[in-house]
């Protein structure tokens, strides 16, 4: 009788091994991302770019803020965070006291871009103007407008800015990124906060009609008051747009499905999705192109 159940005990556990490590392949599988909603459409991109790889791989997306993504990666409830951060000393310390290595992986560079109606007269602000709308120092019945109350783009603008108090500053919290965009482009006394790569792919038209629909502020800052930039490709790999940021992943599980997809976002086919949706890619592959000038021969 013990001879079976040692047997049967076996068994349970090597089925329970198999059926483990068919659930961890880096092609099959199911995991489960949260990612901030103002990255939503690289986020996008690189999930349909591993599908197209791997058709068998589900990859469940929710968009929550920033925070909140953390959190929910933290707690074990998702298995990846994509967020433009990383990880608090409290969150680090997380990582250290259940012995985990603390990996972050930066994909990409992202700029938190500011728009305005196509018939306002606002087409260009420099960093001291921006901040003092912020801190009401100017009398103005401009409305500042991000994607929550939470907003990742606003916690970065508050950074970015140095500001302490935001009490005077006439903000409105919409209801997502796209909520910003449509909000923009019926009101001229409004400037929105959003994440660039809403509308930074040329090749999209969901991009392109947000682009053609609104105005991009050029911002200046301090080292060149005479020149304002865009967070396009160029300007961020120039390292001129005052405004970047990046695009990081978060994970407590190094295995399987999950580390796979990290691994592709930062490689060479995850950081061309990158560059095709017109962010900087944070892994530059350099390319080559030889010609060799050779006779081809007679035609026959």
């Amino acid at each position: 009788m013990k001879r079976i159940l040692i047997v049967m005990c076996t068994a349970l556990a090597l089925w329970q091994c198999n059926s483990q490590e068919k659930q961890d392949l880096p092609n099959e599988g199911e995991i489960t991302i949260a990612a901030d909603e103002s990255l939503q459409p690289i986020v996008e991109a690189e999930v349909m770019a591993y599908n197209a790889h791997y058709p068998k791989a589900k990859l469940n997306v929710v968009y929550v803020p920033e925070q909140r993504a953390m959190s929910l990666m933290m707690n074990d409830s998702v298995n990846v965070a994509i967020v433009t951060r990383e990880a608090t000393p409290g969150e680090k310390a997380v990582y250290t006291s259940n012995n985990i290595p603390y990996l972050p992986a930066k994909m990409a560079l992202d700029g938190v871009a500011i728009i305005s109606n196509t018939e306002s007269s606002i087409k260009n602000l420099s960093v001291i103007e921006l901040k003092e709308m912020f801190e009401g120092q100017k009398k103005t019945d401009i409305k500042l407008v991000f994607d929550n109350s939470s907003s990742s783009n606003l916690n970065y603008m508050i950074q970015k800015l140095g500001l302490k108090d935001i009490k005077k500053a006439n903000i409105f919290a919409a209801d997502g990124n796209k909520d910003v965009i449509e909000y923009i482009k019926k009101n001229k006394n409004a400037i929105g906060v959003i994440g660039g790569n809403w509308i930074s792919d040329i090749d999209d038209s969901k991009s392109q009609s947000f682009i053609n629909s609104i105005h991009v502020v050029g911002i200046s800052d301090a080292k060149t008051p005479d020149k304002y930039y865009t967070p396009t490709t160029a300007s961020l790999k120039a390292r001129k747009y005052p405004f970047e940021r990046r695009v990081i992943l978060h994970t407590k599980k190094g295995y399987g499905l999950t580390s796979a997809f990290i691994r592709f976002c930062c490689a060479y086919i995850g950081q061309l999705v990158v560059e095709k949706s017109g962010l900087l890619p944070y892994y530059i592959y350099e390319r080559e192109i030889i010609l060799e000038k050779k006779p081809v021969g007679k035609l026959p």
